[in-house]
């Protein structure tokens, strides 16, 4: 039975777990999901497989997922024999799942929340939320500063969920320059994952395309 994926590939979180199932040489057959527009998420067939009616949600012949961490962390567990992208050493793991909920707790929602700000109001956030977001950039560069990637010496699932939530700035031409470690760490990632682009351009372009199409207006 194929794995779907539910969800548009203009979601940076619908592409991290792209991403990781490219990685581990997991095929997902996408289910294109109307999220904005028609809200297909909250029709009743959807919400069977996840009444939080969020995307993306895994369909992995019957077993429902959903919450793009949990998806990426349960492929890695499951397909992936090497493990070396969620590793089974529990120390080793810890420090990924704790930059794993320090991105859905505080990274994401910040950076979400300041992209959204400014897509729906065509004005830039207020101070404390750039204060804010910055803050949480700040944690990530002190973080670079120590290790190689964000839970060790090795690319985990933890520098794939983040990359995607970083590069979503990029759509309303937040600049990370300043932040050096950061910078370098994304063209790291990039570098360790030779069909990037592929994977993510697409949707990437697509969502700049909707959020911009949005400020115009």
């Amino acid at each position: 039975m194929p794995k779907i994926l539910h969800g548009p590939e203009t979601s940076p979180l619908v592409r991290a777990v792209l991403m990781t199932a490219r990685a581990i040489g997991v095929k997902l057959q996408i289910q294109p999901l109307d999220y904005l527009e028609k809200q297909e998420h909250r029709q009743e067939a959807f919400l069977k497989m996840n009444p939080a009616h969020t995307v993306p949600t895994l369909d992995d012949d019957g077993f429902y997922l959903w919450e793009s961490r949990s998806i990426m962390a349960y492929l890695v567990s499951k397909y992936d024999r090497d493990n070396q992208l969620y590793p089974t050493d529990v120390k080793n793991k810890a420090l990924v799942d704790t930059v794993l909920h320090f991105d859905n707790g505080s990274l994401w929602p910040s950076i979400r929340k300041y992209c959204t700000f400014l897509a729906l109001n065509a004005n830039p956030p207020d101070a404390e939320d750039q204060e804010d977001l910055k803050d949480k950039l700040t944690t990530l560069e002190r973080i670079l500063s120590e290790r190689p990637y964000l839970a060790g010496d090795h690319l985990t699932i933890a520098d794939i969920s983040v990359v995607f939530a970083v590069l979503f700035l990029s759509t309303l031409d937040f600049s990370i320059e300043d932040f050096q470690k950061i910078t370098s760490w994304v063209q790291k990632v990039k570098n360790d994952l030779p069909f990037f682009d592929e994977v993510n351009q697409k949707g990437f372009d697509q969502c700049d395309a909707y959020i911009r199409s949005k400020l115009k207006k």
